[in-house]
């Protein structure tokens, strides 16, 4: 199966002010490479796949805890409306390359996960953010568990073996 064309890059979330700036939550480490002046972003659907829609980043600043951003041709709120609680996006080939150990959240599903010992715990089949930070959805052959992503817990990803090492709490895996 061929991977995504895009990756999802921020959140819009709403205008923001009278001259069509749009607050945009970030869902990228590299917000300021991301939303930089001329940038070609993609409006993505709830599946990530693009719509068809993109918008030119004219401006962006940091605000808080997400952007400021302003596009071309959006001049007013009214024109970021349609827009509100959608993804943007970049192509997959317009990212960085990754750094070793380096991965995307969506290369995560599917993957095995097994704890150090060797033991099978199931396969991911969704990477959940919670307030607490990242989860893995993992289905097992009798249950489904929810294993915190920290480096306490999650040991290795190893995309070339598609496994990912984990050491448990006590308990965890028992829930």
């Amino acid at each position: 199966m061929a991977g995504p064309t895009h990756l999802a890059v921020g959140l819009l979330k709403k205008p923001h002010g009278v001259k069509g700036d749009a607050l945009v939550y970030p869902l990228t480490d590299e917000p300021e490479a991301v939303f930089r002046v001329g940038r070609i972003l993609a409006v993505l659907d709830r599946d990530g796949l693009p719509t068809g829609a993109e918008v030119v980043v004219t401006k962006s600043r940091w605000y808080h805890r997400a952007w400021l951003v302003h596009f071309q041709g959006m001049d007013d709120r009214a024109a970021l409306d349609a827009l509100r609680e959608r993804y943007l996006g970049m192509t997959v080939g317009e990212a960085r390359p990754l750094e070793p150990g380096e991965f995307y959240l969506h290369e995560l599903v599917g993957l095995r996960v097994e704890t150090r010992e060797g033991d099978v715990v199931g396969d991911v089949t969704a990477v959940v953010e919670a307030p607490q930070g990242w989860l893995l959805n993992v289905k097992g052959a009798a249950r489904e568990h929810l294993i915190p992503f920290v480096a306490g817990v999650v040991r290795r990803v190893d995309r070339a073996e598609q496994r990912i090492v984990v050491t448990p709490p006590a308990g965890l895996l028992e829930i």
